[in-house]
């Protein structure tokens, strides 16, 4: 489905439905201790660039105060956008990409995905660094609003223990 259709029904849905989502808001971070973790991006031609929860947050870092399908109160996760990830390392005009977990759990998420709902990489909750207890240290989230409203988005979306971003 075109990246236009996808976020006209969204907008459709939103209008007919009155569930908006919250945008991420800009935030500085300060620099804390993270869990030992990383993200290889994995380019289709091979090369890798790893990333650790601390120089993910070199990058622009966003907050999201939302629940998800595993939290009933809503927390506050910052982290980077998944978009400003894959600009900086030149993927994100691909089609889609593969996110593995630690766990070698696997899932595709198509650009429009990314082009049209707001995905952000979180490395803290509630200002803490994000452990693997409460599914980081690196894990994909989307706020409520855009999850039930999307018609690209679904629970597969929501990695945890992110480790690497593959295009094939």
């Amino acid at each position: 489905m075109p990246a236009k259709s996808i976020l006209a029904t969204i907008v459709a849905f939103v209008f007919a439905t009155g569930v908006a989502a919250e945008a991420p808001q800009p935030v500085t971070l300060d620099p804390i201790e993270h869990t030992d973790a990383q993200l290889v991006i994995i380019a289709a031609d091979g090369t890798a660039q790893t990333y650790t929860p601390a120089t993910l947050e070199a990058l622009p870092t966003y907050r999201v105060r939302t629940t998800t399908p595993w939290r009933d109160e809503p927390v506050d996760f910052d982290g980077v956008l998944l978009s400003d990830l894959l600009e900086a390392n030149g993927l994100h005009l691909t089609d889609e990409i593969n996110v593995i977990a630690e766990n070698d759990f696997s899932t595709t998420i198509p650009r429009a995905l990314w082009d049209t709902v707001p995905v952000l990489v979180a490395t803290r909750v509630d200002g803490r660094a994000h452990t693997r207890r409460e599914r980081g240290p690196i894990q994909f989230i989307i706020d409520k609003g855009s999850y039930t409203a999307s018609p690209v988005v679904s629970e597969r979306h929501l990695v945890w223990m992110a480790a690497r971003i593959k295009v094939e």
